[in-house]
């Protein structure tokens, strides 16, 4: 309903020209405000107005013709009540956000701060934007992303639509929360990409640095069987059919520079020593048949590749082959005599 009607009907009651229909809802209205005051949180603006209109429509529907009672310092609660009407301070508000074909609701409610940022890249390059704890988005063309001005006691909660890279602030008493197309990302402290397009029936992220919990919107965050993810791992979730899948990232990145001992340059360096490098630079598992492979050598320039790109290049020469599954680098093939 119209904020303003509801001021008419209450100056009309202040004056007596309310009729009795009039009186009773606003005496309604009243009620129900007592009711809720002392325990409401504060609302951004889209939430109280909302709050507003569903309470009203409620008291509304409520309301059967009888004769109208007088409430005790009548002058007093009208002034308060029109000035909770004009300030939108009060009432309760609720984040749940369908998700999937079952129309499940969140299972996480996230009370909205006062004043919410709400910025969309309309242009042909990323931007990077600065949150109030010092983490930053870089968000890609196209992409949305909501966050308070600055964050609540408890929680850092943002919202994404689109793709965006986090390089969150490390604050133990503060989980960083991400909600993206019905999958949530909570963080202490860590970069990661998000992918979640509007439309798509996916949400991704890609851990670079730190370690992440994922899990559906419709779950408990506390949760023992939400997914954890480590530096070059991903997560897609999948709201068709509400599950959650962990894998290595597509392109992993160098996380450990130092560990890079040959510049990866290989001069007839055992393939064992090889795999053993690409593991501690990359931070990931790679399985192979060590006795089989234990002969097999390698002389190339691996430098400037990607991680594919350098398993193809180990694995051509001595007839072996690469496959990942999960999070872990298979090879297989006959091996060297």
């Amino acid at each position: 309903m119209d904020p303003h009607l509801l001021q008419t009907l209450l100056a009309k009651y202040r004056n007596g020209t309310a009729t009795d229909e009039e009186k009773q809802f606003i005496d309604a209205w009243y009620d129900a405000l007592d009711q809720q005051a002392d325990n409401a949180p504060a609302l951004s603006t889209a939430g109280q107005t909302a709050f507003v209109n569903r309470h009203w429509q409620q008291m509304a529907a409520q309301i059967a013709p009888a004769p109208a009672r007088r409430l005790t310092s009548i002058y007093y609660r009208i002034a308060a009540a029109a000035a909770i009407l004009l300030l939108l301070g009060i009432g309760w508000y609720g984040y749940r956000q369908q998700t999937g074909p079952a129309g499940n609701n969140a299972a996480i409610s996230q009370t909205e701060p006062a004043s919410l940022i709400d910025r969309t890249n309309q242009g042909n390059k990323p931007i990077t934007l600065a949150l109030s704890d010092g983490s930053r988005i870089t968000l890609q063309p196209g992409g949305r992303v909501q966050y308070p001005a600055r964050f609540a006691a408890g929680q850092r909660v943002v919202r994404l639509e689109g793709v965006g890279f986090f390089d969150v602030q490390k604050d133990p008493d503060r989980p960083f929360m991400v909600f993206a197309n019905g999958m949530v990302t909570k963080v202490l402290g860590t970069s990661f990409t998000i992918i979640a397009r509007t439309g798509k029936p996916t949400a991704e992220v890609v851990v670079r640095t730190g370690r992440v919990a994922v899990f559906r919107q419709t779950d408990d965050h506390a949760s023992t069987s939400n997914l954890v993810l480590k530096p070059n791992e991903k997560a897609t979730f999948y709201r068709t059919d509400n599950r959650i899948v962990k894998a290595l990232a597509d392109q992993p990145v160098v996380l450990r520079p130092e560990a890079i001992k040959t510049h990866f340059v290989y001069n007839d360096t055992p393939v064992a020593e090889v795999f053993r490098e690409l593991q501690d630079v990359y931070g990931i598992t790679i399985v192979f048949d060590r006795e089989a492979f234990a002969n097999c050598t390698l002389t190339a320039n691996l430098a400037n590749l990607s991680l594919n790109a350098q398993l193809n290049m180990i694995c051509l020469p001595i007839g072996a082959r690469h496959q990942t599954q999960g999070t872990q680098v298979y090879i297989g093939g006959p091996g060297c005599p």
